[in-house]
């Protein structure tokens, strides 16, 4: 998604006007895709050999990048020099923003970025190569104090982000401070005129006063995503960037792949972008794009595996609820975390076939389309069971299929194998394939199957 200003920013690249000298955070993805748009907007691909060069600001001198800045370039037209991970916006006032996304990215699996922010941290907070090697693989106290807004808890994960920064190996001399940079001279004097310096940030301090400076001329561009209460990036927010990669690629998608998309890549920007990729490709020339589509080719990186093995159990197809288990484990889901969330599912399907006896029994048809739905349930009451309508609609269908006394021998089933694996002793995956192939009967109770010991 690229923001209106943003736009407009580039629009004016295009025709020559614009500044020279700008700043991008934000969103790591976002900010990575502008800048590349940037360069796409000011250098023909045969000319970047020699028109665009690449920094990274952690490590890059400024008197390199200030060299580099008034040499002309080789071939005519602008050169973009493009400064990465550019330290000069920190301060130590924004100790516990840089804390968060220090673990924000090492739980989101980023180990090599979490490395250097923490490195960056610890320059803004005074840090010298010598107290950094008498930590000797432990996270001391002034360490472990630079993310005490973060909770005790996360005491383990800071060691393991310390033993992997150590093992690559950390040399605070050649690491570039917050303060090493000449910007203030650059704003009051400009840039040479055939060249744009790109700025590029992971976290800004926007108390600081060069990032002032350059809020004041234009020149700083914010493409943070919006998130909701949770901290996951906002629907409204992912609904937006899908279908700007759609119009792209001159693509529609229907509302039910829509859905099941959102459920299947989660909030993840560069997943998004990848299932989005290959959902293009596999379609080829046809313009729609289908929940069939998505289904067959997006791989579930969400929870929405729980819907595949709902289906499964509804049509007693053992085989097929088998392999999703089996496809589960071998991706290192825990038993627990699989049972818990199975769980989860069948008690709203027992709450939809609760409502489709009662409330909803004169009302609901086998075969409803989500339109007639949206008439049967009027706009003031809201979603019944889950979060938006749609969710609600297909959970109801999903529900009719199963009896409420089979729901209710489910439910015990469930509670029985969650006994079995908390009071150890029994084989994992065993328990849960006992468990699946129990719900799958229709005769036999489901329960009876479950709660039969497991050996080893």
């Amino acid at each position: 998604m690229v923001k209106p200003d943003i736009r407009t920013f580039l629009n004016e690249l295009k025709s020559g006007r614009g500044p020279h000298l700008v700043l991008l955070f934000g969103d790591d993805l976002q900010v990575d895709e502008t800048c590349k748009a940037v360069v796409d907007q000011l250098v023909p691909q045969e000319r970047r050999g020699f028109n665009l060069e690449r920094y990274d600001g952690r490590t890059t001198t400024w008197d390199q990048i200030e060299a580099s800045l008034i040499t002309p370039p080789f071939f005519p037209g602008k050169e973009v020099l493009w400064v990465e991970n550019a330290p000069y916006f920190y301060s130590r006032e924004q100790k516990k923003e840089l804390s968060e996304k220090v673990l924000e990215l090492w739980r989101d699996g980023k180990r090599d970025a979490a490395a250097k922010l923490l490195i960056d941290l610890l320059l803004v907070e005074g840090w010298t190569q010598e107290r950094w090697e008498r930590l000797q693989g432990v996270a001391s106290e002034p360490l472990l104090e630079l993310f005490k807004n973060e909770g005790t808890e996360c005491a383990e994960e800071i060691e393991t982000l310390l033993s992997y920064c150590q093992t690559r190996g950390v040399d605070f001399t050649k690491h570039q401070g917050s303060e090493d940079h000449r910007l203030g001279v650059l704003l009051d004097q400009g840039v040479p005129e055939w060249s744009v310096l790109l700025l590029s940030a992971v976290q800004v301090d926007r108390r600081s006063r060069v990032f002032k400076r350059f809020e004041a001329v234009g020149a700083a561009f914010d493409l943070s995503l919006e998130h909701d209460k949770t901290g996951r990036v906002s629907r409204t927010t992912l609904l937006e960037i899908i279908g700007e990669r759609l119009r792209q690629a001159g693509k529609t998608l229907d509302y039910r792949g829509q859905e099941m998309f959102l459920a299947r890549t989660g909030d993840d920007l560069r997943s998004v972008q990848q299932e989005l990729e290959k959902l293009v490709l596999f379609v080829g020339d046809r313009s729609m794009i289908t929940a069939q589509d998505v289904e067959s080719v997006v791989v579930d990186q969400g929870e929405a595996w729980i819907f595949d093995l709902t289906r499964a159990l509804g049509d007693r197809d053992a085989p097929a609820a088998l392999a999703h288990l089996a496809r589960l484990l071998a991706q290192g889901e825990a038993a627990l975390k699989i049972l818990a969330t199975l769980t989860g599912e069948i008690r709203r399907l027992l709450r939809a076939r609760q409502l489709l006896a009662t409330d909803l029994s004169k009302l609901w048809r086998r075969g409803m389309s989500y339109q007639q739905f949206q008439q049967l349930v009027s706009s003031d009451r809201g979603p019944l069971l889950t979060r938006n309508l749609y969710a609600d609609y297909m959970c109801f269908q999903r529900a009719e299929r199963f009896s409420l006394a089979e729901l209710q021998s489910y439910m015990e089933a469930l509670f029985a194998t969650d006994y079995r694996l908390k009071s150890g002793g029994t084989q994992a995956g065993l328990a849960l394939e006992r468990l699946i192939l129990g719900l799958c009967m229709r005769r036999k109770p489901a329960a009876a199957l479950a709660a039969r010991p497991v050996y080893r």
